[in-house]
């Protein structure tokens, strides 16, 4: 397995694209059945598969996609440190790409969503993409926030001030969308933080009558 993940890492650097591909499958076989020999150069190994996001041939890409999908599937929090980078790159895939690349760019962020650490995935959705301006992004980071919201619950992030009023901001924002779905994700966040009374209060506060 150590000299697998050697190759997989030098076959990954090549600019041939099917060794690219090779080293794709390895790194996501070796998740799967050896997990423990890529735990100590995890950051080295997820940099490398995220490079190939973004690869111009839409095989090589959707690989990588899908082998991230896998390492955040077997190591959970200890891809915590990874959330910003891989979630903004997936979203640029969202709209930058065919439909097949966009499903999987999709999976692969609900397969984030699930197995980090919620706040860490929470940020990086209202960072890079529910305030996107491409309608797609925005509806892909809506419905994804939507899960991680359901997930920590309104009286937990009312604890956390400055961010319950970003939130609430964003999902008014988020509701008065020209995309109905992303409108729907928006409202049924207002609905989940609204069970709140100190995001009631904050509604009308940070609020504009503008807004509402």
């Amino acid at each position: 397995p150590q000299q697998l993940l050697l190759s997989a890492l030098t076959w990954l650097s090549s600019n041939n694209w099917e060794l690219k591909e090779k080293g794709l499958l390895s790194i996501k076989c070796l998740a799967i059945s050896h997990s423990e020999v890529l735990l100590c150069r995890l950051r080295e190994i997820s940099l490398a598969v995220t490079k190939e996001v973004t690869n111009l041939r839409s095989k090589v890409s959707r690989s990588a996609i899908i082998t991230l999908g896998e390492l955040f599937m077997t190591f959970k929090k200890d891809m915590d440190s990874q959330v910003n980078e891989v979630v903004q790159v997936l979203l640029q895939m969202v709209w930058n790409s065919p439909e097949f690349i966009q499903k999987a760019a999709s999976q692969t962020l609900g397969i984030v969503v699930e197995n980090v650490t919620p706040s860490r995935a929470m940020t990086a959705l209202m960072d890079s993409g529910v305030q996107h301006r491409h309608v797609l992004v925005r509806k892909c980071a809506a419905k994804h926030l939507l899960t991680v919201i359901e997930k920590i619950g309104a009286t937990k992030l009312a604890g956390i001030p400055v961010r319950a009023e970003k939130l609430v901001r964003l999902a008014v924002k988020l509701a008065q969308d020209c995309h109905k779905d992303t409108r729907y994700s928006g409202w049924k966040m207002l609905h989940i933080l609204m069970d709140h009374q100190k995001f009631k209060r904050l509604l009308k506060q940070s609020v504009s009558a503008h807004d509402l």
